[in-house]
C-alpha cells in the first residue's frame, strides 16, 4: 500500500526516507524543502486515528 502525504510546508507529496525499508523510528523528509513531518511511526498513528473519526462520522451519518 502508499500513502501520499502532503508536506505542510510545500504541499508536495514526495517523501524521503533513511532506508530502502523504513522502520517506525525513521524521520520523514520532504524531498523538495527538506522539512520533516516527524518520525514514521508517529505518522501512522496520526493517519490511523484519522482514518477512525472517518469511519465513525461515516458510520453516525447512516443511522
Amino acid at each position: 500500500m502508499q500513502i501520499e502525504i502532503p508536506c505542510p510546508k510545500c504541499r508536495n507529496t514526495r517523501m524521503k526516507f533513511e532506508r530502502p525499508e523504513p522502520l517506525d523510528s525513521d524521520i520523514l523528509t520532504c524531498f523538495t524543502c527538506g522539512h520533516e513531518l516527524g518520525t514514521l511511526g508517529s505518522v501512522k498513528a496520526k493517519m490511523q486515528a484519522a482514518f477512525e473519526r472517518m469511519r465513525k462520522q461515516a458510520l453516525q451519518k447512516k443511522n
